[in-house]
Order: structure tokens, then sequence, then C-alpha cells
């Protein structure tokens, strides 16, 4: 099987969503700590985490698609 040749620089598009997600991931985070501050359930700061833990994933896609090639490319 041939890999897919990949492209080094990434668009526009694609670095506004990255920043996006980074900035909303962070909110959530702290809005997350805000909330177990005020006393709010267990449930509501959790998943309040969850999310920025998500959206920060979401901003290290690339990242993360890179280190999974490699790891792939090792293993053959």
């Amino acid at each position: 099987m041939m890999m897919a040749r990949r492209r080094k620089e990434r668009s526009l598009g694609e670095m506004i969503s990255t920043v996006c997600f980074y900035v909303v991931g962070v909110y959530f985070v702290f809005e997350g700590a805000a909330l177990r501050d005020a006393g709010a359930e267990m449930l509501r700061y959790t998943g309040m985490w969850l999310a920025g833990l998500a959206c920060l994933l979401g901003g290290a896609r690339f990242l993360i698609a890179d280190l999974v090639a490699q790891v792939r490319a090792t293993r053959r």
C-alpha cells in the first residue's frame, strides 16, 4: 500500500479552527474550575472539563495524526 503524500502547510481555515479549539478548550477547563469552586454538582464541572479536554485534543488533531503516522511507520 502506498501512503498519501502529506502536506506540510496548513490552510488558513485549519489554523483558525485550531486556535478556536484551543481557546474554547481553555475556556471550558476554567469554567469547570469556577463551577467546582462555586459548589456545583460534580456532573456539571466534570462535563465542562471533559468538553474542554475534547476541544484541546481537537486543537492537537494534526499533532496526534502525525504521532499516529510515526508509530505506524515504525511498526512496519
